[in-house]
C-alpha cells in the first residue's frame, strides 16, 4: 500500500517527513462540520495527544503511531480525521490557540477601562504560553509557510480568531483602524516570538519591546478615534 509523502523543513534544520493517508483512503476523511458527537470526542483525544506530545518530543518526532497509542484511538481513526501529519499539527495548534485566547477574553476587564489593559493582557499571555513551550513556538512558524491544504485552513481558521479577538479587545478604536492595528500587533509577537526561540531575545527583553509597539499603536488609534 503506498503512501504519500511530503518532506518538510523542521525548526532544527533536519526533515519532518509527513505521511500522508492511504490514497484510497483520501476521500474518505471526515470533515469537522461532518462530525458526530462520538467523532468530535475522538478527535479531542487525538488532538490531546498531539499537544502532550509536541510538548514531550517536538514536531518533528510525532508520528501517527505515537498519536493513536497515546490518544488510545485506533490509527485507521486518527487517519480517517486527519489527512496527513501536517493537518494533525495543525489542527492542535489551532485548538492550542483557541484555548489562550479563551482565557483571555474571560480575563478582559471591562470595556471602560480602554483597549490597551486587555491587549497588554494578551501579548503578554502569548508570549509566556510560547515561552513555556517553544516547541509549540516553532511548529507555529512552520505551519504558517505550509503549503499542505488542510494545515492551510487550520491557519486560516486561526486567522479568524485572531481577527474576532482584536475586534473585542480593541473596542474603542476606529473600525477602519482595526486591521492595521491588529496587523502591527500581530507582526510583533510573531517577530519576538521568533527571536525569544532563536535566542536573540530574552522573554523580559520580548515582553518589554511587544508592550512598547502595544502602547504606541493603540495610543495613536485612540487619539485618532478621538
Amino acid at each position: 500500500m503506498l503512501h504519500r509523502r511530503r518532506i518538510l523543513f523542521s525548526e532544527s534544520g533536519g526533515a519532518i517527513v509527513a505521511t500522508r493517508a492511504p490514497d484510497h483512503a483520501q476521500s474518505d476523511i471526515v470533515s469537522l462540520a461532518d462530525m458526530t458527537s462520538g467523532q468530535l470526542a475522538r478527535r479531542a483525544k487525538i488532538i490531546e495527544a498531539v499537544i502532550d506530545l509536541i510538548a514531550d518530543v517536538g514536531a518533528d518526532a510525532v508520528q501517527m503511531r505515537d498519536v493513536a497509542q497515546r490518544s488510545g484511538v485506533a490509527l485507521a481513526t486518527v487517519y480517517r480525521y486527519f489527512s496527513s501529519k501536517e493537518h494533525l499539527l495543525a489542527a492542535a495548534l489551532e485548538d492550542w490557540q483557541k484555548r489562550l485566547t479563551r482565557r483571555v477574553l474571560a480575563a478582559a476587564g471591562p470595556a471602560e477601562q480602554g483597549p490597551l489593559p486587555g491587549v497588554l493582557d494578551y501579548l503578554q499571555r502569548a508570549q509566556r504560553a510560547f515561552h513555556r513551550n517553544p516547541k509549540m513556538t516553532a511548529l507555529m512558524l512552520q505551519a504558517m509557510t505550509s503549503t499542505d491544504p488542510e494545515a492551510k485552513t487550520a491557519i486560516d481558521h486561526m486567522g479568524r480568531t485572531n481577527v474576532e479577538m482584536f475586534d473585542r479587545l480593541l473596542e474603542g478604536v476606529a473600525p477602519e483602524q482595526i486591521p492595521d492595528v491588529s496587523f502591527g500587533l500581530n507582526a510583533a509577537l510573531t517577530s519576538a516570538l521568533t527571536a525569544v526561540l532563536t535566542g536573540a531575545l530574552t522573554l523580559d527583553e520580548s515582553l518589554r519591546r511587544v508592550e512598547w509597539v502595544a502602547r504606541t499603536l493603540i495610543e495613536a488609534a485612540t487619539r485618532r478615534s478621538g
